[in-house]
């Protein structure tokens, strides 16, 4: 009676089934957030996660524990120039600085918005009523943009405040260019133009 060959261990498909196993299990792991709130594990991170500087965050690296570096004294950025008045020199203000030669266009209010949102929203908030986030946490109101007041403050005056600050508001000399301020002065005018806006109350539940 002929004996039947005996079968060996199907060492393939083995390997197969363990690859195709592993390969399951590390998309699983890597789509975490398909069944869970906790964050996918990285296998590889792809620079997700570097020393880096991070907005409003500390940094150890430096001994003063501040992330974003404070502007040297009477230095400027390259090609730019020292603004020539100080805080106080309100009164020199027109002289110097003139009105506004900047072109008004639409690229120009879109400029002048874009870097309003960046830099002035946060305390004058994006409608420029001195609303912003961290005035409903507890900051001091700046001045209402929109309101007469404001609205009749000259060029050369509300340029010298971006340029030098006023009270508790800082030059932001060291964070606009010159064109750029301007631009902001565009985008805060058309603000102007439309009046006082009513502010309604958030609803309640």
């Amino acid at each position: 009676m002929e004996e039947k060959p005996k079968k060996g261990i199907p060492y393939v498909k083995i390997l197969f089934g363990l690859a195709a196993a592993v390969l399951v299990v590390m998309i699983l792991t890597g789509q975490k957030t398909w069944f869970s709130d906790e964050p996918p594990v990285e296998f590889l991170s792809d620079m997700d996660t570097q020393f880096k500087v991070k907005p409003q965050v500390g940094s150890s690296f430096f001994a003063d524990g501040k992330g974003e570096r404070d502007v040297l004294p009477n230095t400027f950025p390259r090609g730019g120039k020292r603004y020539p008045l100080e805080k106080p020199d309100f009164e020199k203000a027109d002289s110097v600085n003139g009105t506004n030669q900047l072109a008004s266009s639409p690229f120009v209010l879109a400029r002048g918005k874009n870097r309003f949102e960046t830099m002035c929203a946060p305390c004058h908030g994006n409608d420029g009523q001195g609303n912003g986030m961290v005035v409903q946490r507890g900051f001091q109101n700046p001045p209402n943009l929109r309101a007469d007041l404001t609205k009749g403050k000259s060029d050369g005056l509300l340029y010298h405040v971006i340029s030098a600050g006023q009270n508790i508001m800082p030059s932001y000399a060291d964070k606009l260019t010159e064109v750029d301020r301007w631009a902001v002065l565009h985008y805060v005018r058309q603000m102007q133009a439309e009046g006082v806006k009513e502010v309604k109350p958030a609803p309640t539940k």
